[in-house]
């Protein structure tokens, strides 16, 4: 197959089924695995995509994500293009996404097999957050999307569920929650987290020269973590990296 992807959570997803050398083009923020950067050509940002550039492309399947390439996607289908689409609310959903691209390429057994043992290196992680976190209470944890304004991820992200799986409890929870909310700081130092964690490495540094963000848990303690975005940010098979890694992270809380 010609697959175009413009979301570095599918090219990623096609890199672990295999499917690399089948791609005709991708997104610019498209980093991962490494080869996808020199190999294949880029068609436009993820936020941005050339969408002229992939008609001319002519590709058997375009693959896109997320909410904000929900147009993009429509789009080029009423342009007579095949496009594979997801915005997985969950982990579960997630694997899901990835069997079902497998199911698309022709790849089906090996996205079952790989899949298989996603889940199961999940199970290991759930069972250890479980024995960790027996008769404590789970760490209040906040995950920073982006600093200013403000955002944090609530239900119905699959971040919000990497947090529950790893033994944590997202601070920012309830019904009435957006998957991804832009918040206060005030009532967020209010709330005192005992973990945080992001992805961009000048947070750190305005948490701890923060007075009022100093007084919380997470930065007296130190339980403030920085991780690549590649881990945090995309739903791809690397999402279960992030369980086990926050999974740590709730370990060294709880024995702290």
């Amino acid at each position: 197959m010609r697959i175009l992807s413009l979301a570095p959570t599918q090219t990623e997803i096609l890199g672990w089924l295999g499917a690399a050398n089948e791609m005709i083009g991708r997104s610019e923020d498209c980093d991962y695995p490494p080869g996808v950067l020199q190999e294949v050509p880029s068609f436009g940002t993820w936020a941005s995509p050339d969408l002229t550039a992939v008609l001319k492309a002519q590709p058997d399947l375009v693959c896109t994500f997320g909410k904000h390439q929900e147009e993009v996607a429509s789009w080029l289908e009423e342009q007579g293009l095949e496009v594979f689409h997801s915005d997985p609310p969950t982990v579960a959903d997630s694997l899901a996404a990835m069997e079902s691209l497998a199911r698309r390429i022709g790849r089906e057994k090996t996205g079952e097999a790989a899949v298989r043992s996603l889940k199961n290196r999940l199970e290991k992680a759930r069972e250890a957050a479980a024995s960790t976190t027996t008769d404590r209470r789970r760490p209040r944890v906040l995950r920073i999307m982006h600093w200013e304004p403000l955002i944090t991820v609530g239900p119905g992200s699959f971040q919000h569920d990497v947090i529950s799986m790893a033994g944590g409890a997202n601070i920012f929870e309830g019904d009435d929650v957006a998957p991804y909310v832009r918040v206060d700081p005030e009532r967020v130092v209010s709330w005192n987290p005992d973990v945080v964690f992001f992805c961009e490495p000048f947070i750190l540094k305005e948490l701890q020269r923060s007075s009022a963000w100093s007084a919380c848990n997470a930065v007296k303690q130190g339980h403030i973590h920085v991780f690549d975005c590649g881990l945090t940010c995309r739903s791809g098979p690397r999402i279960v990296d992030m369980v086990e890694v926050l999974a740590q992270v709730v370990q060294n809380w709880a024995g702290r």
